[in-house]
């Protein structure tokens, strides 16, 4: 019976955490994991020149060029294999947690067809994409603007419509990946710095100097699914059952 509760109380486990690597697409092409909690980086590979980057659920990284060409990549080599043409100039890729990919460009938001690479626009807002879009854990999704007074600006954008909603200025210029981690938003510039983003206000703190050229970046396939309180309240039952059961046998 042991195997079986250690089964149960494992899959809650695995069901409400979860823990993944940060990639950096740099402008030159190479492709970098990257720890925010040491500000270590250790180089994957050339990809080749990709816009964006993006992590899915099902642990597949992709990436966008200038060509508008969508791609999967190798995470172990950085080898790229060609899917299909996007049709709309996308400089921003991330993906939600039911495993759709959005991307972003210009003042448009789109979804795109991971089997194909065809591109389908939602619609627009007063954005205009630095080159990064990151769902939060609650299904919240931000996106770095060009359309700053000082530096880049952070939205939040409706996935209905694509329209945007002003959040705040950053501070901070070029700011072309973005990443959510452990309950923090994380900003990377083409300067080499890596932010964390007030989601509230805007506003970047610096955190290190990652020197790496930053294109774009992801990690953990954006959204974390988190089971319903009635799901894990049904889990906690069973493993009360369990041993009550067990209790019963041996009277």
């Amino acid at each position: 019976m042991k195997p079986i509760i250690y089964a149960i109380s494992s899959a809650i486990i695995l069901c409400v955490s979860s823990a993944h690597a940060t990639f950096i697409g740099a402008s030159n092409g190479n492709l970098y994991d990257y720890d925010v909690s040491t500000n270590n980086s250790t180089l994957i590979g050339n990809t080749g020149v990709m816009y964006d980057i993006a992590l899915s659920t099902s642990n597949t990284l992709y990436g966008v060029t200038s060509g508008n060409r969508l791609y999967s990549i190798d995470q172990t080599t950085a080898a790229t294999t060609l899917i299909g043409n996007v049709g709309a100039s996308v400089n921003g890729l991330t993906f939600a947690s039911n495993g759709t990919l959005y991307g972003s460009g210009g003042n448009g938001l789109y979804t795109i067809d991971t089997t194909t690479g065809s591109g389908s626009l939602i619609g627009t807002g007063s954005y205009y994409s630095s080159g990064d879009i990151s769902f939060d854990d609650l299904g919240n999704l931000y996106l770095s603007s060009s359309t700053g007074s000082n530096g880049d600006s952070l939205w939040s954008l409706n996935t209905t419509d694509g329209s945007g909603t002003l959040i705040g200025s950053t501070g901070y210029s070029s700011v072309y990946g973005l990443n959510y981690l452990n309950n923090t938003l994380y900003g990377f510039t083409y300067s080499g710095a890596t932010l964390s983003l007030d989601t509230s206000t805007g506003a970047a703190t610096f955190l290190s100097q990652n020197n790496i050229n930053t294109n774009g970046a992801d990690g953990g396939g954006a959204v974390v699914n988190v089971p319903e309180p009635a799901s894990i309240l049904l889990f906690g039952l069973s493993l009360a059952g369990i041993g009550f059961y067990r209790k019963k046998q041996k009277v």
